[in-house]
């Protein structure tokens, strides 16, 4: 009995930081996160990763909205994995790769294009993680993006209400000048008409 008991001991003894050591595969620290509404941007900062946020104006033509993630490692993390968490409602143009090569103390940056195809408040976030030989480092950084029903972001840029009323009147320039030059090509046309339809005398 007592042989039996002093081997389970020390199976306990080594199995357990075996065990510990196998499933402790990530490095959370507490993220001090500031959000500023002013310039559309959301940081995340730890003792690994400053991760900035940034939306950029929707585009009005097609509605797609552009996201940059600007990456400020504070560790050298060769092996660099971006994870982008989407809602299935936005289609996804990711411009960069999933794996990336980061130096400390240098600032990347990352962008995506995101399509709304439906109206509603939706999250966005994007995980930095460094895999380390024995760990892994990182941070996490989101921000909410509310449409319209008219699939616009809300609140409206200013810089998207400026682009929108330029592209009008682009719009309504062309239209008149494709007028005015019908009209003129028109009148050139209706007076050759009217002389070849005139008989001779």
């Amino acid at each position: 009995m007592l042989k039996t008991i002093t081997l389970l001991i020390t199976i306990i003894i080594f199995v357990s930081p075996v065990y510990a050591q196998e499933f402790e595969i990530e490095d959370v620290t507490q993220s001090t996160v500031v959000e500023d509404e002013d310039n559309n941007t959301v940081k995340s900062t730890n003792s690994y990763f400053e991760l900035e946020l940034k939306r950029g104006v929707q585009n009005p033509l097609n509605k797609e909205i552009p996201l940059t993630l600007y990456i400020t490692p504070k560790i050298d993390s060769p092996k660099t994995q971006i994870l982008w968490n989407i809602p299935s409602t936005f289609g996804v143009d990711i411009k960069h790769s999933e794996f990336v090569d980061l130096n400390k103390d240098q600032t990347y940056s990352f962008s995506i294009d995101v399509k709304p195809e439906r109206t509603g408040s939706y999250g966005i976030s994007v995980n930095v993680i460094s895999w380390q030989f024995d760990t892994n480092l990182t941070n996490t950084v989101s921000s909410t993006i509310t449409l319209s029903k008219s699939l616009i972001v809300q609140p409206v840029d200013p810089e998207f209400t400026l682009i929108s009323l330029l592209l009008l009147l682009a719009f309504l320039l062309v239209s008149g000048i494709g007028i005015y030059l019908l009209v003129k090509i028109s009148k050139k046309l209706l007076i050759k008409l009217k002389i070849w339809l005139t008989p001779p005398v």
